[in-house]
């Protein structure tokens, strides 16, 4: 290549009359374009080369086919660009004639040492810092949640494979398990920050923990009762269930007239379900009232010949 990339920074960087530590100084991203007309290239071959280019630099065609408009392999496009002085606001210690991190006489907490571009407070920084620190959190948190709930989903992947031998059955097992994937990725990582809140702030974490194992206990208790009514609500021989009695009754099949006789079939009267009425029991039984019917001859005869039996 022609040209290679070139970065230069200047041996001191100051702020005011102190000196801004190397630490800082990478974390200087305002840059901007830098204007080079082609009076600057004192190079008469490249001057003479330097194509303008749309994003504000030059173009330099390997060949004289080419150009910006048609570029082949080879092609170079060269810009500039520069970071002007401006207003930053550190929040630090003084150590000499520049700045450092401040650490705690216990230690906790941390290095500070905060850098922004404008002029702010101290509150303001801090309030920044802050806001980027819980955000930094929360994306951690999510990241582990999602890694841990993969990690889980791929340790079952091996029966949704074996599932999936029967067509569809492999879909509806690989749901199932994504879904317990992120309950217990989920479960895991709520006591996983509960204790991590333990050790940063006992209070506060004591206070996750307790609600996370409350969550997890009623969620536990609501399956329990869930699968324990589902197999009493199945049991045939329950208390509201269906039951099949048999009854000693006797069932005449039939009346012969021309010899008188009558068949009679021993059997049980099976009734398939026993209806329940609920109320108070009377304490007299109640009796009908009616008039006698006449029966005939040979009706009596058939009675007869029934209790005879």
């Amino acid at each position: 290549m022609r040209f290679e990339s070139l970065s230069m920074v200047a041996d001191s960087i100051m702020i005011g009359a102190y000196q801004l530590p190397q630490k800082l100084v990478s974390r200087i991203n305002w840059e901007q374009p830098m204007t080079v007309g082609v009076d600057d290239i004192t190079d008469a071959n490249l001057a003479s080369e330097a194509a303008t280019d749309n994003n504000g630099g030059y173009y330099f065609s390997y060949s004289e086919y080419s150009s910006s408009s048609r570029p082949e392999v080879g092609d170079q496009r060269v810009s500039f660009s520069e970071t002007p002085s401006s207003t930053i606001t550190v929040v630090g210690v003084q150590d000499g004639n520049t700045l450092s991190a401040f650490v705690s006489e216990t230690g906790e907490g941390g290095d500070i040492l905060l850098f922004k571009q404008g002029n702010y407070t101290a509150t303001e920084m801090y309030e920044a810092a802050e806001a980027e620190n819980a955000a930094a959190t929360w994306i951690l948190r999510f990241v582990g949640f999602a890694c841990m709930a993969l990690g889980l989903y791929l340790i079952f992947r091996p029966i949704e494979v074996f599932a999936d031998v029967i067509p569809c059955v492999g879909s509806i097992v690989g749901c199932g398990i994504t879904f317990m994937a992120v309950l217990i990725a989920a479960i895991l990582s709520a006591i996983t920050i509960s204790i991590a809140w333990l050790v940063a702030h006992p209070k506060i974490g004591g206070i996750v923990l307790a609600v996370t194992l409350t969550v997890i206990a009623c969620c536990g208790f609501g399956i329990k009762k869930l699968v324990k009514s589902k197999h009493s609500g199945g049991d045939d021989n329950g208390p509201y269930g269906p039951t099949k009695v048999q009854t000693g009754h006797k069932v005449a099949s039939g009346y012969d007239e021309e010899n008188g006789d009558v068949n009679i079939v021993q059997g049980a009267v099976v009734a398939d379900e026993i209806p329940t009425v609920q109320g108070t029991v009377a304490d007299e039984i109640p009796t009908v009232q009616g008039t006698e019917v006449d029966m005939t001859a040979d009706e009596k005869r058939l009675h007869e010949q029934i209790a005879n039996q």
